[in-house]
């Protein structure tokens, strides 16, 4: 958003600010009034990203932070000044516990009580203070809530409309849908509105969903960040002793993370500051991941979920910026579902016209004749109710390492719909085989599958088969067969069902097989849904939560296609050596561009005259936005 060129509010915030007194572990008292409140680097931060989002026409913003920065002493004096600008507006101040509830209202009373006599004239003094909230001479008001820390009666939220609103340390609000409820009541015109939420990460929550859908939402909302470097005493001098010990130049993964502190949030880090990040770091032990919730060098890092991260955490990060660096280039469609399985059509969608969000299905190779493939299906609902989304991977099958060509993800459907993209993809991809978390809905896919099977080879449908080369459609598919290795019994069952006891077998071959670089992923979204998966008591999985982006429905897709190539296909391969550097020298080089001209996926689904209409080329999506 182009800034205003006519500021308002932020030279009024500074002036206001300079005028602050306040009571600091770190400085010594200046006059009877207090110290002055000298900004941090962080609280100018917090100070400008308000002000100018005012001057821009925003009115709700999200802060993410480090500890220790300082941001609600900051805010607090925006509240000051807030409520002695507007007459008779009613705000509210939102803590997680009581404690920070009288903390906070003592601050203000500071604030307002010690500016000097005269200062707001006669039109705002305190004239009411409990623990309820405070009242002014101006007719504002500021209601004082408690959100607590674990789910409760939504009474604390209800019945009252807010033009203000600042809440503090939001992750830690155990009743969501308590603040779901208050906001219900936010004024959504009034040119007097602000609702500031700051709170350090905590985890996969709530807090992370608001953040990112600011960070997401340009026109109405601002959300941004502020690590540990933005703390002016987050620094050991270089007379400090302790600067000898962990002062000097950084290394490549230390490197790494300045270059993004730098690009993303304009700050260079000093070496005084980097030797304060390497202290902690030594000093932090087995709580590295604590670490880096609380002191976080990036936004990403700062959402590090409780417990043990189940896939290196820095490995998946490195393959996220070589997937971000390499800019692959993807098909984007979305299915049309209207009728019978014979009016079961695609739709190619253009990076110019439609957005990413309508993307159900990403392509970034089509089919080769000779090619194996590998296809995993994770159903919605098909381990517990919180994996809400259909997902379908597919990878193309080496001796030595398997590589992601199409992904299908969407909650929009049922499990009978899905199939049949699964029936398409696995006629598209001929030489491929099916592994399905039969678990749940999951049930359904097999006997659907075959139906589409027996669909397409009834004498009354020929005319319609042949009209779009479906004679051979799901041919060649093969179903995963799992045989229990602690079966004596030579039974098999046709593919995968999620247990206590299955799970965690096939996530460590996943992590194995990762690991060991036998697995090329494409997907920013995959991978991103790979740092979220952590192991709590022996459970691996995704954190519960309400976030749509907190799911790891992918990542099971993977684990079964991975299995199926382990299982099955790897053997065969390396036993005809076909490793991934020989096929691709005897291949002929096809190009991204190419393979999407081919449009073999898309032609698959398209009537016979509809084919001879298609575009020489259809537009590519110019990167994988992982979404």
């Amino acid at each position: 958003m182009a800034k205003n060129p006519t500021l308002r509010y932020l030279p009024l915030f500074e002036r206001f600010v300079q005028d602050i007194r306040i009571s600091s572990k770190e400085t010594l008292s200046s006059d009877v009034r207090g110290t002055p409140l000298i900004m941090w680097d962080s609280q100018k931060r917090f100070l400008r990203e308000v002000g100018q989002g005012l001057d821009d026409g925003i009115h709700k913003f999200n802060c993410l932070k480090s500890r220790q920065l300082g941001v609600t002493t900051l805010s607090l004096a925006i509240d000051a000044f807030w409520l002695a600008l507007h007459p008779n507006i009613i705000g509210c101040l939102v803590t997680d516990d009581d404690k920070k509830r009288e903390a906070n209202r003592a601050l203000l009373v500071q604030y307002i009580s010690n500016f000097p006599e005269g200062y707001f004239g006669d039109s705002f003094r305190i004239v009411r203070n409990n623990r309820t909230g405070l009242g002014f001479s101006n007719g504002a008001r500021l209601d004082l809530l408690v959100a607590g820390t674990k789910k409760k009666s939504m009474s604390w939220a209800e019945g009252v409309g807010y033009t203000f609103a600042h809440m503090t340390e939001v992750s830690s609000y155990g009743d969501v849908e308590g603040l779901k409820s208050l906001e219900e009541g936010f004024a959504q015109t009034a040119p007097e509105r602000l609702f500031m939420y700051e709170s350090t990460a905590k985890g996969f929550n709530h807090w992370r969903a608001r953040w990112f859908d600011g960070l997401h939402d340009k026109l109405t909302q601002r959300s941004f960040f502020m690590g540990w470097w933005a703390g002016d005493t987050n620094r050991i001098e270089r007379k400090d002793p302790r600067f000898a010990a962990y002062g000097g130049n950084p290394d490549n993964e230390e490197r790494e993370l300045m270059d993004q502190v730098a690009r993303l949030y304009q700050h260079k880090i000093t070496p005084e500051q980097l030797a304060w990040i390497r202290w902690k770091e030594s000093s932090a032990g087995s709580e590295q991941e604590l670490l880096s919730q609380n002191q976080p060098w990036t936004h990403e890092q700062a959402f590090v979920q409780t417990g043990r991260s189940f896939f290196q955490v820095r490995v998946v990060g490195q393959d996220i910026k070589r997937v971000k660096d390499s800019n692959l280039l993807f098909k984007g469609y979305r299915y049309n579902i209207d009728g019978d399985f014979f009016n079961f059509s695609m739709q190619e969608l253009d990076p110019e016209v439609d957005s990413i969000e309508d993307v159900e299905l990403k392509v970034w190779a089509e089919p080769v004749d000779d090619g194996q493939y590998v296809i995993g299906f994770d159903p919605a609902y098909g381990r517990n109710d919180h994996k809400d989304g259909h997902a379908i991977v597919v990878f193309r099958c080496f001796a030595d390492r398997i590589v992601q060509v199409a992904e299908y993800v969407t909650n929009d459907v049922d499990t009978r719909h899905a199939t049949w993209v699964l029936f398409h993809l696995a006629a598209a991809y001929r030489n491929c085989m099916v592994n399905v978390e039969i678990g749940g809905p999951g049930q359904m896919i097999m006997p659907e599958f075959d139906h589409l099977r027996q669909l397409l080879a009834v004498e009354a449908n020929a005319a319609r088969v042949a009209a779009r080369d479906w004679q051979d459609a799901g041919g060649q598919a093969r179903w995963y067969l799992y045989h229990r290795p602690d079966s004596l019994g030579a039974g098999y069952m046709a593919n995968f069902e999620t247990t206590w006891r299955t799970k965690s077998v096939i996530m460590h071959q996943l992590r194995s097989a990762y690991i060991s670089n036998e697995i090329d992923i494409c997907s920013l979204a995959l991978l991103h849904e790979m740092t979220l998966v952590n192991e709590t008591d022996g459970q691996i999985g995704a954190p519960e939560s309400a976030d749509e982006n907190s799911k790891d429905d992918r990542v099971f897709a993977l684990a079964l296609a991975t299995k199926a190539w382990i299982d099955w296909v790897r053997k065969d391969m390396l036993a005809q050596n076909q490793t991934y550097e020989i096929l691709m020298a005897v291949e002929k080089p096809v190009t991204p561009l190419a393979y999407m001209t081919n449009s073999i996926v898309a032609g698959f689904l398209k009537q016979q005259g509809e084919l001879a209409d298609m575009p020489p080329e259809v537009p590519l999506w110019r990167s994988n936005l992982g979404i």
